[in-house]
C-alpha cells in the first residue's frame, strides 16, 4: 500500500471523498506497493478501489475513461541503493558538507524507467525482471562499463559475477528498450575490452537502441578509492577514430549509429562537433551526447529573427565551464557581438570545489563564480549555463543565483537557451 498526499479537485477521487493521509491499498483486487503497480493498474475503465483511512477499509467502484486518471498524489517512493563500491563513483568523490541527498548512490530499476537513472542491474533480481516485462518498462537506461565478467568485477570491486549478460538476454527477447552507458576508464576497459563489449551489446540490438561511450569523471577528493587516470586528449582522439568505425558497422533498429561518444571526447581532443545527424534522435542526450550540438542548433535557430540592433547598450557575461568556453566564446558570443549596442564576455570558471580536472559547465558551483568572476558589476546581466541548478533551483552547493546575484549586485539567470530573451529584458 502506499501512502496519498493529496487528491486533485474534482478528481473522480476527490468524488469518493478520498482523503490526503489515506492508503491505497489495492486496485481490482491487486495490491498497490509503488506508483508504478497505480500507473498500470489503474488503466482500467472500470476499478474497485480499496483505501485504509485508520483501522477503517474503505471500498468503492469507479467507471472512468481508459487511463483517465484518478487524481491521486503520493509519497514518494523509497528508492534502492546501490551495494556497488564501483571505483570511480563519483558519489564517493564528492567533498564533505554538501546536502545529505547527494551522498546517496541510488540503483533503482524504477527510477530509470521514471527518470531515466542508470543502473547496472546488479540488484535486479528474477522476480524484479518479470516485473519490468509485465508492465512493459521501456526504455531502461543501464550503466554496463564492459561485459568481461572479471573486468566488471574489477569496476564494481564485487567477488561474484551478476548475470549481466543473462539479464540484458531476457530484456532482449522481451523487447524492452534499453539505452547503454559504459564510463571510458584509462587502462581498465578500453582498447580491446572496449572492442569485446560493444560486439557483446550489439547480439542485443533488438532491444538496445544506443551505446554512450562517456569520460570517467575524477574529483579530487578521491579518498580510500584506487588510483586510476582521467582521459586525456589522446585518450580522446583514440575513441574518436574508433567511434568512426563504430558507426558505420554498428546500427541499431532503425538503422541509426548504435555506439556515440559523448561531446567531451570532441572538447578534450580539439576535434570539431559532428553535424545534427550525426547524433540522429539525440537518444542520450541528457548524458552529454549531443547537448553542445543542440545548443548551437537551437542558437543558429534563433539567429535570423535576432535584432541587428538594441535600442540600449547591454554587456552581458556568459558563465561556463573550461571546456565548453572556447565554443560559447567562437560560436555565440562571437555572432551576438555582431549585434548593435550588445557587447557578449564568456567567464571559464575553474572548478576548485571539485577539482581542475573536472570541466563541465554543469558540476561548476556558485562559490567558484563568486570567487573567480572579475569585475561582475560592469555587466547588466551574467547568465548561468543550463542544467547547472537541480529542481528546488540550487547550484550543487545549495547556493542560488539569487545568492550570487546579492553578491554581485547584478540581476543573475539561468540560461533558458531563449537567445531573444536573454539579450532583450527590462
Amino acid at each position: 500500500m502506499i501512502k496519498i498526499i493529496a487528491i486533485e479537485t474534482q478528481s473522480l477521487a476527490a468524488q469518493h471523498s478520498v482523503q490526503a493521509g489515506d492508503l491505497l491499498v489495492s486496485l481490482n483486487g491487486h495490491p498497490v506497493q509503488d506508483i508504478l503497480d497505480y500507473r498500470f493498474m489503474q488503466a482500467e475503465e472500470e476499478l474497485h478501489v480499496q483505501i485504509r483511512r485508520g483501522e477503517e477499509q474503505i471500498s468503492f467502484s469507479i467507471e472512468k475513461e481508459y487511463d483517465e486518471d484518478l487524481g491521486l498524489e503520493f509519497e514518494e517512493m523509497k528508492i534502492r541503493s546501490c551495494r556497488n563500491n564501483c571505483i570511480f563513483c563519483f558519489i564517493k568523490q564528492n567533498p564533505p558538507g554538501m546536502r545529505q541527498a547527494i551522498y546517496f548512490c541510488d540503483e533503482d530499476y524504477r527510477y530509470s524507467f521514471l527518470y531515466g537513472n542508470y543502473i547496472t542491474l546488479s540488484n535486479v533480481g528474477e522476480a524484479d525482471l518479470e516485473r519490468i516485462i509485465a508492465m512493459r518498462l521501456s526504455p531502461l537506461y543501464v550503466s554496463v562499463h564492459a561485459t568481461d565478467a572479471e573486468v566488471r568485477r574489477q569496476i564494481f570491486r564485487s567477488r561474484s559475477d551478476d548475470d549481466l549478460m543473462d539479464k540484458l538476454a531476457v530484456l532482449d527477447k522481451n523487447r524492452i528498450e534499453i539505452h547503454v552507458q559504459i564510463v571510458l576508464i584509462p587502462d581498465v576497459n578500453e582498447g580491446e575490452i572496449l572492442e569485446t563489449t560493444i560486439r557483446d551489446l550489439y547480439r542485443f540490438r533488438q532491444s538496445i537502441r544506443s551505446v554512450a561511450i562517456v569520460p570517467v569523471g575524477l574529483t579530487k577528493h578521491r579518498k580510500k578509492l584506487p588510483q586510476i587516470r582521467a582521459v586525456d586528449a589522446e585518450s580522446a582522439r583514440r575513441v574518436l577514430d574508433r567511434s568512426e568505425e563504430w558507426q558505420q558497422q554498428y546500427t541499431n533498429l532503425e538503422d541509426d549509429a548504435f555506439v556515440y561518444p559523448a561531446d567531451e571526447f570532441f572538447l578534450l581532443a580539439g576535434e570539431p562537433l559532428p553535424p545534427t545527424e550525426y547524433y540522429a534522435s539525440f537518444y542520450q542526450i541528457e548524458n552529454g551526447v549531443g547537448l553542445v550540438r543542440d545548443y548551437l542548433d537551437a542558437f543558429k535557430e534563433q539567429l535570423p529573427g535576432l535584432p541587428q540592433k538594441i535600442d540600449v547598450p547591454r554587456k552581458l557575461l556568459f558563465v561556463t565551464g573550461e571546456m565548453a568556453a572556447p565554443v560559447l566564446r567562437e560560436q555565440v558570443a562571437a555572432k551576438l557581438n555582431q549585434i548593435e549596442n550588445l557587447h557578449i564576455d564568456v567567464a571559464a570558471v575553474r572548478n576548485h570545489f571539485f577539482g581542475e580536472t573536472v570541466r563541465v559547465a554543469g558540476l561548476i558551483t556558485g562559490r567558484d563564480i563568486l570567487e573567480q568572476l572579475e569585475r561582475p558589476g560592469e555587466y547588466d546581466r551574467i547568465i548561468l549555463p543550463p542544467r547547472c541548478v537541480n529542481t528546488d533551483g540550487l547550484l550543487l552547493d545549495d547556493l542560488s543565483p539569487a545568492d550570487l546575484q546579492q553578491a554581485f549586485g547584478v540581476p543573475v539567470r539561468v540560461s533558458n537557451n531563449d537567445f531573444k530573451e536573454i539579450i532583450n529584458f527590462e
